[in-house]
């Protein structure tokens, strides 16, 4: 296995490698742009790190091989990296929350593409900012913006830059439930959130952001939990939700997520989904 391949196993996307004396930032299989994976290659031996995933060293030892005495040096370097990123991401955080403090509830045309035109949500200019909370501690880490690209004829989504996107959610209703349903996205979210509504359930809705993050969050939230995951054409939604161990469901149709099936087929296709899900975890 070359090291790309090695990368690319535990997480990491390696678009332009390169043998280098330092640690490099890139992104990760589910969020190739992002700078959520950091990896070390000095064009023989290196290891990887997903800022976003297990949180782990993965060491790759190609044709050169590790001494105990190099790693250690090494993961002093990684923590003191580390300890810096903590306190940029404090920065970005009190940043984040001043910027969606001035935001305004309104509606937005995205809102209204994906079949919600009552909802409101908070818009500065053209942008739909999306609230991003730690899972634990329910503190602002930094947002998620949706805008429309006119050159691309697509409304896209990033988060913001430098933020920590581990354990990052948006909690959808009540939060003093015994059941959560985990979803990765803001409009799969909402659609699950009023089909779980539509048949009576009182159940939170936690919008994960990512896959790799839904299997982080998964393990930090109590209570009966549940996954409706998106059919991605990689596969990850379904890899990520089977890795948790719990309960899940998705749309029949690769490529779609819930907010698809929700447009062409209807709020109580979600329904019969969930239901179904439900009644392979509850008595």
């Amino acid at each position: 296995m070359n090291f790309v391949d090695f990368a690319r196993a535990h997480g990491l996307e390696i678009l332009n490698l390169y043998p280098s004396d330092r640690i490099i930032r890139c992104g990760t299989v589910d969020k190739p742009r992002s700078t959520n994976g950091a990896y070390f290659f000095d064009g023989k031996r290196g290891w990887v790190f997903d800022w976003s995933g297990d949180a782990k060293v993965n060491w790759f030892e190609g044709n050169g091989t590790w001494t105990p005495q190099e790693k250690t040096e090494w993961l002093s370097k990684r923590q003191t990296m580390k300890s810096d990123q903590a306190k940029s991401q404090a920065i970005v955080a009190e940043r984040a929350e001043a910027t969606l403090r001035s935001a305004k509830l309104d509606n937005h045309p995205y809102l209204e593409i994906k079949g919600f035109s009552n909802e409101k949500g908070l818009v500065i200019g053209e942008k739909l900012l999306i609230p991003m909370r730690d899972c634990v501690s329910n503190k602002i880490q930094g947002y998620q913006e949706i805008l429309w690209n006119g050159e691309a004829r697509k409304y896209e989504k990033k988060m913001l830059a430098g933020m920590r996107a581990k354990n990052a959610i948006l909690m959808l209703g009540n939060r003093n439930v015994d059941e959560f349903w985990l979803v990765e996205g803001y409009a799969t979210g909402l659609s699950v959130k009023k089909a779980l509504e539509s048949c009576g359930l009182s159940a939170g809705v936690i919008i994960c952001f990512s896959a790799n993050n839904m299997v982080a969050v998964a393990d930090q939230i109590k209570g009966n939990k549940f996954i409706f995951c998106d059919n991605d054409v990689s596969n990850v939604g379904e890899m990520s939700a089977r890795s948790t161990g719990l309960a899940y469901c998705m749309a029949d149709q690769e490529g779609f997520d819930a907010n698809d099936l929700h447009l062409k087929s209807g709020i109580f296709a979600l329904v019969g989904k969930i239901m179904e899900t439900r009644s392979k975890n509850l008595v």
